[in-house]
C-alpha cells in the first residue's frame, strides 16, 4: 500500500516489550519468537491483501538497518501505519516504551478525525497478564475471534513455542491478518507528516503516565564525543546510538564525558564507552586510570576497536585493557565489554547485554538501589471513548 510514489505505507506496526537479553541463551536473539510471529503475520497479510495492492508490509523495529536513525524510522512508521498490533503481556503494560508507541499512534489517528482510535488496534495476547485485566481492545478481540482456550489462557507465544499447537497458532495469525487487511483496505487512513507525530522520547506512556524512569549513565571516553563516528555507515554519533538502545530498555539515558571526579557512591547503573585514542595523551590516560580504579560493579566498560588491523589501534586497545584490568573486571559481561566491539552490529549487540547486566548488578549490590521501572506495581491503562480501559492496582 503506497500513498505516494516510492512511499510505502505499512499495513501494521508491531509493538512489543523487549525482553532481558541475559535470559536464556546469551548468544540467541531474545526477540526471535517476536520475529517469527512478525514473519508469519506478514505472510498472512500478503495472502489476504487485494491483488494489485503491490508490496504489503508490516513494520518491525528489528528490521531497521543498524546504522540508521532508529527514532526517525519508528516515527515514520507510526505516521503511516494503518493498524497497531500490540503484543500484550505483563511486561508490555509496565514498560513505558511500548506505551509511548501506543500514545504516538493514538495521537496520529486522532489527527485524522477518527473518534475512536481503539478501533485501529489489532491486539494480541502474547503472554498471560499476571492479574492485569482488560488492556485496550483485548477483551473484544478475544470475544470476536472465538479464540481457542489455549490462546485465551496462555497467549500466542506459548502456542508458537509448542509444535503440537501449530494449527491453533496459524488460526490466530490468520484471523489477525484478516482484521489488518480489513482496516487497511476498507477504511484506510492517510499518513501524516512525521513531524505531526509526538516525540516518542517526550510523550507520556499510554499505560503508566508520569511514572519516572530510572537513570542510566553513558559516559564516553573519546577525544571528540559529539562527532565520534568510528564505524562505517553511521548516521549518528556513537553516543547517540548507545542512548537510543538504552532508552528502549526503559531507562532515562544520560550521556556525558567521562568524569574522574565522580565517586562510587554517586554512580547509578551505566556503561563507559572508550575510544583507545583517549589514552594516547598522558593526561587523559590518567583520567581513565582514576575512573577505572573506582568503578562499581554496575558500571561496565565497552572498548571500541574500529580498526583492529591497525597496529597502533591494537596497542592502544591493549593498553586500555591493562588499565581496566588493574581496576578490576568482576563479571563476565565486564570482561566481554573490555574485549571490545569491532563493528556497529557488534556494538549494538554488546550494549544490549551490558545494559541488562549493569541493572542486575546495581539491584543486587548497591546499598542505595532504587526500584527498577519495570517493577512498577500500578498501571493506568489508556481509556478512550468506546473502549473498556481500566485502572489496575
Amino acid at each position: 500500500m503506497s500513498d505516494k510514489p516510492g512511499m510505502l505505507t505499512p499495513y501494521f506496526f508491531l509493538s512489543y516489550a523487549r525482553p532481558d537479553p541475559l535470559t536464556g541463551n546469551p548468544r540467541e536473539n531474545p526477540d526471535h519468537l517476536v520475529e517469527k510471529f512478525f514473519r508469519d503475520l506478514t505472510d498472512a497479510v500478503q495472502r489476504h491483501a487485494s491483488r494489485g495492492t503491490g508490496v504489503v508490509s508490516g513494520f518491525f523495529d528489528q528490521e531497521i538497518p543498524v546504522g540508521a536513525d532508529w527514532k526517525r524510522s519508528v516515527t515514520q512508521a507510526l505516521s503511516a501505519a494503518q493498524a497497531f498490533v500490540p503484543l500484550y503481556s505483563a511486561g508490555y503494560l509496565t514498560n513505558s516504551w511500548p506505551g509511548r508507541e501506543f500514545a504516538c499512534f493514538r495521537r496520529r489517528v486522532e489527527q485524522t478525525g477518527r473518534a475512536n482510535p481503539v478501533r485501529r488496534l489489532v491486539p494480541v495476547l502474547w503472554a498471560p497478564l499476571a492479574g492485569i485485566e482488560n488492556p485496550p481492545g483485548l477483551r473484544e478481540a478475544l470475544a470476536s475471534s472465538g479464540a481457542d482456550p489455549g490462546y485465551a489462557e496462555n497467549g500466542l507465544r506459548a502456542l508458537l513455542k509448542l509444535g503440537p499447537h501449530d494449527d491453533q497458532y496459524q488460526a490466530v495469525v490468520n484471523h489477525l491478518a484478516e482484521q489488518i487487511v480489513e482496516l487497511a483496505e476498507s477504511d484506510p487512513i492517510a499518513p501524516v507528516e512525521p513531524s505531526q507525530v509526538p516525540d516518542i522520547e517526550k510523550v507520556e506512556s499510554a499505560f503508566s503516565p508520569g511514572t519516572p524512569l530510572a537513570t542510566f549513565s553513558i559516559e564516553v571516553a573519546a577525544p571528540t564525543v559529539a562527532k565520534w563516528r568510528p564505524f562505517p555507515g553511521q548516521e549518528l554519533p556513537l553516543a547517540e546510538y548507545a542512548r537510543q538502545i538504552v532508552e528502549r530498555f526503559d531507562f532515562d539515558a544520560r550521556v556525558s564525558e567521562v568524569n574522574a571526579e565522580r565517586g562510587t557512591a554517586r554512580r547509578g547503573p551505566g556503561i563507559i564507552v572508550i575510544d583507545p585514542e583517549f589514552i594516547a595523551d598522558e593526561s587523559t590516560e590518567a583520567v581513565l586510570e582514576s575512573v577505572a580504579g573506582k568503578l562499581p560493579r554496575w558500571v561496565l566498560p565497552l572498548v571500541i576497536v574500529d580498526n583492529p588491523g591497525d597496529s597502533r589501534m591494537r596497542d592502544l586497545a591493549a593498553k586500555v585493557r591493562t588499565v581496566l584490568n588493574a581496576g578490576g573486571l568482576p563479571t563476565e559481561s565486564a570482561r566481554r565489554g573490555a574485549a571490545g566491539a569491532e563493528s556497529l552490529d557488534e556494538f549494538v549487540a554488546i550494549v544490549s547485554v551490558l545494559v541488562a547486566e549493569a541493572e542486575r548488578q546495581y539491584l543486587r549490590y548497591s546499598a542505595g538501589r532504587v526500584a527498577s521501572p519495570r517493577s512498577a506495581g500500578r498501571l493506568r491503562l489508556w481509556q478512550c471513548e468506546g473502549s473498556a480501559g481500566a485502572v489496575v492496582t
